[in-house]
């Protein structure tokens, strides 16, 4: 009974071997890396914001005054100050758009440029808190991306 079982088991693996195909497929994989040098940019710091409850949504610019909508006041100098070395020459860096959050991930946006024409777009009833972002500058043969 062993052998006619072996022998049986052997047949069967016999047939379902030299019935099988195979498939097969060529993979190419390909990768550019490049090295970017570092350049560096000043942390961008609005201060203390200060607008009034319940407030609807306001945009704040370098024109913005204090008392214009539900914007009470804001105590820091926001500068985007970066520039990078292009070919021997020193060239400032563009813009920068990014969300900040808070630590309930609550947002407010910020778009800002190396003329320090910013834009800070704050959302109706925003919550207090500390809100911290960062974004990457790429510059690519001297254009940011």
């Amino acid at each position: 009974m062993r052998k006619y079982f072996l022998t049986c088991a052997v047949a069967l693996l016999a047939t379902s071997t030299a019935n099988a195909t195979t498939d097969y497929a060529e993979v190419t994989a390909r990768a550019t890396i490049e090295v970017a040098e570092q350049f560096e940019c000043n942390d961008i710091d609005f201060g203390k914001i200060v607008v009034k409850q319940n407030n609807e949504a306001i945009e704040i610019t370098p024109i913005t005054l204090p008392g214009d909508g539900d914007f009470i006041s804001m105590s820091g100098t926001p500068l985007l100050d970066c520039s990078f070395n292009l070919s021997g020459e020193w060239v400032d860096a563009y813009s920068v758009s990014m969300y900040i959050k808070n630590s309930n991930s609550d947002e407010i946006y910020l778009s800002i440029s190396a003329d320090d024409d910013f834009t800070l777009q704050i959302p109706a009833n925003v919550s207090p808190g500390d809100y911290i972002g960062a974004a990457t500058i790429t510059v690519v043969d001297g254009i940011p991306q």
